[in-house]
């Protein structure tokens, strides 16, 4: 089945659009709390990238410590097409991944976000792709890099340890053996706290990252390989991570971050589930297949879209401060007015590291929270003439 003309013709277009948007929202998103603890507190390869795009591009607002996780998406951009074309033949299902990759908002918050995501996503698929043009022993020379990303390669090594025990690679099996090891020595096991059950939470965050349609369908693919498909490298490692973070998360809350960039990476082994499923059925019965396809990129393209496009959410919801990024936006608009009113040093607690990025000292005779007080001063947020929060400034000790 070769993939439409015009349908090929649209997609350098899509690519284009997404990566302007891309660069928009990475541009005029405030600092988020997670990125300006990494940017002040941490020195990982993470907060390095973010201070070198911070020296090389100082005046550009908040894209300057954002511009090298743009750089990287677009290598796993690149990186994911040539492992596509790799496990699949037919051009339409390749271009049919490209593109839910393209649209996953799991995806383009790694683009728009300072995080690990990408460049873990950049060296699994780096050594996928050595993996399965068979430079195997190339490959291997990439796994000891992720312990230098973050504590995620504990995960990693374990899913590579019970796939080379199924394949009884034995070479693969000894040098993972001494990565876990080095692994769990450098980072440990977080295994912590009283047992508390979030699989609906962990369950709800795979649906953020994939849309709820397609993680359904992408679970079911999983599964049904299980049973009846070729099960290589890529379905072992997103099936064990994926049962491994169920599992993890009926006892505790699991850093999400550091199990769906090695399950995002399956996507081609769904899609071909799906067009050999499309391609064994008559005309007549392909319908409810073409339905359900159209419903579940409608659904992603929504769900990408108000990723996306989300300041207009804050003038529609009845409480804005439930809006996914008030995190980001209110410390901003917050402490723009406090320097429009000339302060710029305020005990701001929790958000310190976000005030003392946009200028305002943690220090000073006042503070400020976002909860109402007495003998408080109220300072309105407002965004295009709605009053959406309001922060609190008063004497320390009053």
């Amino acid at each position: 089945m070769k993939m439409h003309s015009g349908i090929r013709i649209f997609i350098p277009w899509i690519l284009l659009l997404h990566i302007a948007l891309l660069v928009w929202v990475a541009w005029t998103l405030p600092i988020g709390p997670h990125e300006a603890k990494i940017f002040y507190g941490e020195k990982s390869i993470v907060a390095y990238l973010m201070h070198t795009g911070k020296l090389l591009l100082p005046d550009l607002d908040f894209i300057n410590i954002r511009a090298p996780f743009l750089f990287i998406h677009l290598i796993n951009l690149a990186l994911f097409y040539q492992l596509c074309k790799l496990l699949l033949k037919n051009e339409t299902a390749i271009w049919t991944s490209f593109l839910i990759f393209l649209l996953l908002p799991g995806i383009v918050s790694s683009a728009i976000l300072a995080s690990a995501t990408g460049i873990i996503l950049a060296l699994y698929q780096t050594f996928l792709i050595l993996f399965f043009r068979h430079k195997k022993y190339a490959a291997y020379l990439i796994l000891p890099l992720f312990i230098l990303i973050d504590r995620s390669c504990v995960i990693f090594y374990f899913a590579l340890l019970t796939y080379a025990l199924w394949r009884r690679d034995k070479f693969l099996l000894g040098l993972v053996i001494v990565l876990f090891g080095v692994a769990v020595s450098v980072y440990g096991i977080d295994m912590h706290g009283r047992p508390v059950n979030h699989f609906a939470e962990t369950i709800g965050l795979y649906a953020a990252i994939f849309s709820p349609l397609l993680f359904l369908y992408f679970f079911y693919a999983i599964y049904r390989i299980l049973f009846k498909g070729r099960k290589d490298i890529i379905w072992h490692v997103a099936f064990t991570i994926l049962l491994l973070s169920i599992l993890i998360s009926l006892r505790q809350r699991i850093p999400i971050e550091h199990f769906a960039p090695y399950v995002i990476v399956a996507i081609p082994l769904m899609v071909q589930l799906f067009f050999d499923s499309y391609r064994v059925r008559l005309p007549q019965f392909r319908r409810w297949y073409s339905v359900m396809a159209l419903a579940v990129f409608g659904v992603l393209l929504l769900n990408t879209a108000l990723l996306l496009i989300h300041r207009p959410l804050f003038l529609l919801l009845k409480n804005p401060k439930h809006h996914f990024a008030a995190s980001f936006y209110m410390p901003y608009w917050c402490a723009k007015k406090l320097k429009d009113e000339g302060i710029t040093h305020i005990k701001s607690g929790k958000f310190a590291l976000q005030f003392r990025y946009y200028g305002i000292d943690d220090k000073g005779d006042e503070t400020i929270c976002f909860t109402p007080c007495q003998k408080c001063k109220k300072v309105s947020i407002r965004y295009r003439n709605r009053e959406i929060g309001s922060c609190y400034v008063s004497k320390i000790n009053i």
